[in-house]
């Protein structure tokens, strides 16, 4: 029997979020946790959720928001700059900088590659459905050519839920959310515990098993979190775009 596995990406301090996921998980009972990123940034609760993911993940990559920690915020816009610098004042402990530091964005195991962003670029690039042609070509023709000794890359960073197939984009909906993947190759795009981005305020993490995904959507209380962001001086728009899933 293949080892089961729940898959979290993108918890970005949400404390909330990421305990109703856990509880989630632990009502499914699953063999691991693999953590692809970006637990850190936006949110109001850095310490609590790195200490979370140290004690329950059994596997944690390295995201950009916490490489920004570890090195600079280049390239981040005004509010993540802050939200970065803020989240450094918070990260003092240096057991939680030596798990930092040891952490990288790409690890791959068997038929699987987990990563942050991307084949090619795993700690920064998105891979993201493609509104052209010419990028939707892109991505077809990266899972032909880059995966070679691995099947399935597993991916975060863009906070979508979706996977990017051979064939197009596949994005899960209520009364489809669990896919055969077996003899496939292709990204599968996790979505985000702490900030979703599709349109669904709901945290977003993955269930595989070997030869299937389900995605999973758990309702957390939003409110909560909002008003931690707002309490600890972080930008407004931080707790606002939570409600609406962007």
């Amino acid at each position: 029997m293949s080892m089961i596995e729940a898959i979290i990406s993108d918890i970005h301090s949400n404390l909330t979020a990421l305990e109703a996921v856990l509880e989630d998980i632990d009502s499914i009972g699953v063999d691991r946790i693999v953590c692809l990123g970006d637990t850190v940034g936006y949110g109001p609760d850095p310490v609590d959720c790195l200490r979370l993911v140290m004690d329950r993940c059994d596997l944690a990559l390295l995201g950009n928001h916490e490489f920004a920690v570890l090195h600079d915020a280049d390239g981040f816009n005004p509010i993540a700059e802050k939200a970065i610098a803020w989240t450094k004042e918070q990260l003092r402990d240096r057991e939680l900088l030596r798990f930092l530091s040891g952490l990288k964005a790409a690890e791959l195991q068997g038929d699987r590659l987990y990563v942050h962003g991307s084949v090619r670029d795993p700690l920064l690039e998105y891979v993201r459905e493609s509104e052209s042609y010419v990028a939707f070509r892109r991505i077809v023709e990266e899972i032909r050519q880059d995966f070679t000794v691995f099947d399935i890359c597993f991916t975060g960073h863009n906070h979508r839920a979706f996977l990017g197939t051979e064939e197009g984009f596949i994005v899960p909906h209520p009364g489809v959310m669990r896919f055969n993947v077996r003899d496939a190759k292709l990204y599968v795009c996790v979505g985000a515990v702490g900030q979703p981005r599709d349109d669904d305020w709901r945290s977003s993490y993955v269930i595989f098993d070997g030869e299937s995904v389900e995605y999973r959507r758990v309702p957390y209380d939003v409110e909560k979190t909002a008003s931690r962001i707002r309490d600890v001086g972080l930008d407004p728009f931080l707790a606002e775009r939570l409600f609406l899933g962007q």
